[in-house]
């Protein structure tokens, strides 16, 4: 499994537009083969993560160059907020 973390950091009133701008996302990123799931945390602090998993690297980087990646960062929402280089992981599920 491969796993891209994103540090999201975006003014609190936008926080809930942010997480239904990923809902409308979700299902053409289902479209997509090797794409497993998406979750978005907020901490107490009110920082969010954005964490999507992969059957592989491969299949992440073909949604990459899909002009629908484009799409899903194009928005309003997308220009306020201010998000990290992500972090990539290859994770082993054990139970």
């Amino acid at each position: 499994m491969y796993i891209v973390v994103n540090m999201i950091s975006v003014p609190e009133a936008q926080r809930q537009a942010v997480i239904e701008g990923f809902k409308q996302a979700l299902p053409s990123m289902k479209r997509f083969n090797g794409f497993l799931g998406m979750e978005v945390w907020t901490a107490e602090d009110g920082s969010m993560q954005a964490i999507s998993r992969w059957d592989s690297k491969e299949a992440m980087e073909e949604y990459l160059q899909n002009d629908l990646f484009k799409q899903h960062h194009s928005g309003v929402s997308s220009q306020r907020m201010n998000v990290a280089q992500p972090a990539h992981y290859t994770a082993e599920v054990l139970s």
